[in-house]
């Protein structure tokens, strides 16, 4: 891949470490629960060595948010949805969220973001309104793969475990065998694999509010299970591609909704099997916050969530690291950020400043400064 070098060094060392800590927001829509799941997954061997691309010096620019589009330009005041960039089709699309109105609306709408402007797309069919999906486009089959979520029937919150894909502008559900597919979950992690072309699926909430620790791959047609230990089970994490480790990179989360246990390590799948990073690569325990490759920075970028440091975070060799972005958007949680290559930037839409707090309309554009500044 272009943004890919072929030169091999840095060597990073697993651990094992759990971090504790923070408040937080809740998943279902305005009933929060404190049930927790015994902690059955471990962390993976702890003196597994990690090769790892070249990246080159450390980062030195600055980043400059700008304002793509606000209010009723585009999918107004969300959280919670999913947002995803079409390689193929050079478009971002957003799906579902919620809306903090009349005690929680569901859209299940269709957004397509191209050349500065949102357009809202309508399908003959969609997946049913929900928000807590996951949500991640599959460059090798030129297709975005959503699954799971929470939905709404008047006062319950029923989970989702549906999967479905969105191509040239039409939704498909797949249909997995039951016995082989994951169970319904909202609050979960997707991230596609580069190296081995699958979605990979980690954690989230189950339908009795018990966190989940297992993870799952999806080909395109079927889902299959992935043995092994990994994680502690959480919800709300962050989960990325990393072309320099050849992996996809998933850090934070929380055990619970009441926050009483969220995480600050950094974790690797690679090669279907869980590493856990250095403690180096530790962060202040958060979750709710969002992670995407920037490919003119050539660095993960992760920003927002609730707990540590409020700005943008950058990968380098040895460390997350925090770098001068301006103008720094208000601080918010529940919002994606995606890729996209004509606007030469990461595309964040939307948000909440709490739970259930006040929801942003704005649609910003995460690029690299020119010139060096």
């Amino acid at each position: 891949m272009r943004h890919q070098q072929s030169t091999r060094r840095d060597v990073l060392k697993a651990a094992a470490l759990v971090m504790a800590g923070s408040s937080r927001s809740g998943c279902g829509g305005g009933q929060r629960d404190t049930a927790t799941e015994p902690r059955d997954a471990q962390p993976a061997s702890t003196n597994q060595a990690i090769k790892a691309r070249d990246m080159g010096p450390a980062f030195d620019r600055t980043f400059v948010w700008q304002v793509a589009a606000t209010g009723a330009k585009g999918p107004g005041a969300r959280s919670r949805h999913g947002l995803v960039y079409d390689q193929g089709a050079k478009t971002t699309v957003l799906f579902g969220g919620i809306i903090w109105k009349n005690n929680g609306i569901l859209p299940a709408d269709t957004w397509e973001f191209r050349d500065g402007q949102w357009s809202n797309i309508h399908t003959m069919t969609s997946p049913p309104g929900r928000h807590r999906a996951a949500m991640v486009h599959d460059v090798r089959r030129g297709q975005s793969v959503h699954f799971g979520g929470q939905g709404r029937q008047g006062d319950n919150w029923p989970m989702f475990g549906d999967t479905w894909t969105y191509a040239d502008r039409r939704w498909r559900q797949s249909q997995p065998g039951a016995s082989s597919r994951p169970r319904p979950r909202c609050g979960h992690a997707l991230s596609f694999d580069e190296e081995s072309g699958m979605t990979v699926l980690f954690g989230g909430v189950a339908s009795d509010g018990r966190p989940l620790g297992d993870t799952w791959l999806f080909d395109g047609s079927s889902w299959r299970p992935v043995s092994g230990p990994g994680p502690v089970a959480r919800r709300y994490p962050a989960f990325a591609f990393d072309p320099y480790l050849q992996g996809c990179v998933l850090n934070g989360g929380s055990e619970d909704d009441a926050g009483k246990h969220s995480f600050g390590d950094t974790w690797l799948f690679r090669d279907r099997t869980w590493t856990r990073l250095g403690n180096n690569f530790d962060t202040a325990p958060h979750d709710d916050h969002a992670l995407a490759y920037h490919r003119t920075a050539k660095r993960l970028v992760m920003f927002g969530g609730l707990g540590g440091t409020h700005g943008v975070r950058v990968r380098e060799a040895n460390d997350w690291r925090v770098v001068a972005s301006v103008p720094l958007p208000p601080r918010h949680q529940c919002s994606p950020l995606a890729w996209n290559d004509g606007l030469d930037g990461l595309v964040l839409h939307g948000g909440e400043a709490h739970h259930q707090g006040p929801q942003l309309d704005t649609t910003w554009v995460l690029r690299v400064a020119p010139g060096g500044t």
